[in-house]
């Protein structure tokens, strides 16, 4: 030990010593089971798998290599590890020390234990599959997913949570105003319809988070009403025509349009039926104008050829004369893909105005999270617009109020369900 010393300047410490007996042990056991074995060239095969293994060794793992060193009447040359903490490797520039030769393969010997020292251990698979997933568990839903409702067969679609600005600012107000001017018939008719006043239970505008729901694709249809009325739980409409047609409830070729004729009472009836409810109208409003608070469904201009509203067909009030989409009132339920709204859902601008949950009151100040509304009241509110209506009506923010038992021509609904 002195030797060493002198010779490299470091001191030894008894780690360095432990370490060089552990890494010094394969080869040993190598050396004496060489001599055990008989044979020739041949028998340094399993010593090579055996040196391949050895946990720490950095003498190669390949036959070849092995058998430059060792050979039947050859000794093993093993390199010193030295006492680095990157693994033992030999000291740049020191001879490596030979092991003694180990007895002939003709020499006796006897059995060796093995006892106490590890075999190597496995390695698991670099493709092992991934675990399994828990069958019992529902995957979460995201904005887009849809579902079909098993009583009535309607398609919903799912609105992730989140937050918007509900109500109108005064240049939104400004903008309506603008709107309601443009498409009426005389400008008397303008002046006294279109006042601010007209537009200021929009108002104030404030921002509104709400958790994720569910919202029907289109509004509830002749059909799907039917099957309640069938069933037992929901009465007839107050009447079974429509404002151009003498036969509407009761005819087959209407199944597929928007019933009408409902008051908001026969709208909730019909919603727990189907095993839902009536949206809030701030869930209505975010449906339809989204987080980036959209003025109508599709954007923030207004375009006739995205919905029904009352254009050259109508002739039952101020009408567009430019353009002209055939329906004198209603239209079947999700006619207008293109005035599809940022969740998907169809016909909340134009076609039947659309009973909401709440009881009609002025907007509170100050942001909310999930309103339902006043807790009381005197009068239902219908969002959307209609058939019968001009584009300021139909934007996402106009609102009316009427009485409970209030149903029209013009007014229908679509259910809602928690997310």
């Amino acid at each position: 030990m002195d030797s060493w010393v002198r010779s490299t300047g470091k001191p030894i410490r008894w780690s360095m010593i432990r370490r060089g007996i552990t890494h010094a042990v394969p080869f040993l056991l190598l050396a004496v089971i060489s001599a055990c074995r008989p044979g020739g060239a041949s028998h340094t095969e399993q010593p090579a798998r055996i040196l391949a293994q050895a946990p720490g060794s950095t003498v190669a793992g390949s036959s070849a290599r092995l058998e430059e060193k060792i050979g039947p009447a050859d000794q093993p040359s093993v390199a010193r590890p030295s006492a680095s903490a990157g693994g033992m490797k030999a000291a740049e520039g020191e001879p490596s020390p030979t092991i003694d030769a180990a007895p002939s393969a003709t020499t006796p010997c006897s059995p060796v234990d093995l006892t106490g020292i590890d075999a190597p251990k496995e390695r698991p698979e670099a493709d092992a599959p991934p675990p399994a997933t828990d069958p019992t568990k529902t995957p979460a839903v995201v904005q887009g997913d849809t579902r079909s409702r098993s009583a009535d067969g309607m398609m919903a679609v799912y609105v992730a949570g989140g937050e918007f600005v509900m109500g109108s600012s005064d240049h939104e107000v400004d903008l309506a105003r603008a709107l309601c001017v443009q498409y009426s018939r005389d400008p008397n008719t303008a002046r006294a319809a279109c006042q601010r006043t007209a537009f200021e239970n929009e108002q104030p505008s404030r921002r509104v988070r709400l958790a994720g729901f569910w919202i029907d694709r289109t509004e509830v249809t002749v059909g799907q009403y039917r099957r309640c009325v069938d069933d037992g739980a929901c009465t007839p409409p107050v009447r079974l025509d429509s404002a151009t047609r003498d036969t509407y409830f009761d005819d087959p070729g209407y199944r597929d349009y928007p019933v009408v004729w409902v008051d908001q009472g026969q709208a909730t009836s019909y919603c727990a039926w189907a095993g839902g409810r009536l949206p809030t109208e701030s869930e209505w409003e975010y449906a339809a104008r989204g987080p980036d608070s959209l003025l109508f469904p599709w954007g923030d201009v207004f375009d006739g050829s995205r919905l029904n509203y009352c254009d050259a067909s109508c002739t039952a009030g101020p009408n567009d004369p430019s353009v002209d989409d055939g329906y004198p009132n209603t239209a079947p339920a999700g006619s207008f893909p293109a005035g599809a709204s940022w969740c998907g859902a169809l016909d909340l601008a134009g076609n039947v105005r659309e009973w909401v949950a709440d009881w009609y009151g002025l907007y509170p100040i100050g942001p909310q999270t999930n309103p339902t509304g006043p807790p009381v009241g005197d009068a239902r509110i219908p969002r959307g617009g209609s058939w019968l209506d001009t584009p300021d009506d139909v934007r996402s923010t106009n609102r009316g109020a009427n009485a409970v038992d209030y149903a029209r021509h013009k007014v229908g609904f679509r259910c809602a369900a928690d997310g």
